[in-house]
């Protein structure tokens, strides 16, 4: 196995073909249970932590910088979920407004993916800036969010919907904004090469992504018989997905030997008491979903997700509960929500009660191997990929119709085989004992 030599670092290097395809098939998978389990923001997170957790091990990073690395992914593509893209779509599928519906869509992608990618990217290389720095470009992306939606998103001067049949109140103009800004305060900050590789990765596979996918799906809708047997709306979303994990896994083995050079092992601090990892797992996974579903902003969740990006800067040691169990608890409240909306049967409180109750258990085995110094990586990935599919699969049996969604459902089962098998054949990393850990 090949290793960095010329760094002097004992990490081993994969293949351009396992940057390529691990975190595409992974971007693909966590899109389509976006769609599937529930969409927005919150369900943008599950994508945005799968594919940071592959970076990670592609990377061979360590448990520390690895939690943040996926939280910051999680929220950070999540921000993109603020946009609205329904009725955009609506113009793809329709010859006499293809071009300007494909317009819209590439266009958005791309927002998503600058967005998303430059926050990933500076956990990355987090060390390069003083929390300081990072908390201010944080604070200028929620700046640029409200004045990018003010200037035109709000008086529609571009506008990628429907203007007479229920308008819906775009954002994409004050996440560019909002992503250019935090840009531009980290080059005032530090290094900021690799969040704004990240970012144009993102911008350009994240635009390739949804054009393409919006395009194939607009071409099959035309054909009566793919039409009946194939779920174009899932298509699209796991092209899209592909695409962009496809272009921040290239990015990263163009700079591997760069991002490596951050995985020296790190003693993972103090860790707190198990008691109080599970109360700011509920307070941080609260704060997201409770702001995102009943705050009357358009941008509710950017404001959200800063914040508690900002918090992790300070209280690393609940990134990992970011990553995983606030990511997989939404997961599991929409499917209550579904159960509750579409089925009407029995007591939602027993719905609500084992969502609350398979969270908790998440948060707690996720606390348990912090403070016992267990590999987290792998462990975290698989949590989350089989969580969020076994989810999906609750969900499409509760469906009034559950043949509806099996095609999907194999589909998503047989990609999770696949990327568990790879995650299988990566080398583990040991993980250093903690320096301190507190007794309960």
């Amino acid at each position: 196995m090949k290793r960095f030599a010329a760094l002097g670092l004992n990490v081993p290097e994969r293949g351009l073909w396992m940057y390529a395809f691990f975190p595409a098939l992974t971007m693909s998978l966590g899109w389509g249970l976006r769609g599937f389990i529930g969409g927005g923001p919150l369900g943008a997170m599950i994508p945005g932590a799968l594919v940071a957790m592959t970076l990670c091990m592609l990377l061979d990073r360590d448990a520390p910088s690895s939690g943040l690395i996926a939280a910051f992914g999680a929220i950070g593509v999540g921000f993109g979920g603020e946009m609205t893209y329904g009725q955009t779509v609506g113009f793809i599928i329709k010859p006499e407004t293809y071009v300007w519906g494909l317009a819209g869509l590439t266009l958005k992608g791309a927002v998503w993916g600058l967005l998303g990618g430059a926050v990933l990217g500076t956990a990355m290389v987090e060390r390069r800036f003083t929390r300081t720095g990072i908390a201010v470009a944080l604070a200028s992306i929620v700046a640029g969010t409200y004045a990018g939606w003010k200037w035109i998103n709000e008086p529609k001067l571009i506008y990628f919907s429907d203007p007479v049949n229920k308008p819906r109140a775009e954002i994409w103009a004050g996440l560019l904004l909002g992503a250019l800004l935090f840009l531009a305060c980290l080059r005032l900050a530090g290094d900021s090469r690799i969040p704004a590789g990240f970012a144009l990765a993102g911008f350009i596979s994240g635009g390739i992504g949804f054009g393409l996918g919006g395009t194939l799906m607009m071409l099959g809708m035309h054909q009566p018989y793919l039409q009946r047997w194939n779920p174009w709306w899932k298509l699209m979303e796991m092209v899209f997905g592909f695409c962009f994990g496809l272009g921040l896994g290239l990015f990263a083995w163009r700079r591997r030997q760069e991002l490596s050079a951050g995985c020296e092992e790190q003693a993972a601090g103090r860790t707190p008491r198990f008691w109080l990892l599970i109360v700011g797992a509920a307070v941080v996974t609260a704060d997201l979903i409770l702001m995102e579903s009943n705050v009357r902003l358009r941008y509710s969740y950017v404001v959200a997700g800063a914040l508690v990006l900002a918090a992790l800067l300070v209280v690393r040691s609940l990134a990992w509960q970011v990553a995983v169990t606030a990511t997989y608890c939404f997961a599991a409240l929409d499917s209550v929500n579904f159960y509750s909306r579409i089925r009407k049967l029995g007591d939602p409180a027993v719905g609500w009660g084992l969502a609350i109750a398979t969270s908790l258990l998440v948060a707690s085995l996720l606390a348990m191997r912090q403070r016992q110094a267990k590999p987290l990586l792998s462990w975290s990935y698989l949590i989350l990929t089989w969580a969020c599919v076994t989810v999906s699969w609750v969900k499409a049996l509760l469906h009034p119709n559950p043949v509806i969604g099996l095609p999907v459902e194999i589909t998503f089962t047989i990609a999770a085989l696949v990327l568990t098998w790879i995650v299988a054949r990566q080398p583990v990393r040991k993980t250093l004992v903690p320096s301190s850990i507190e007794t309960s």
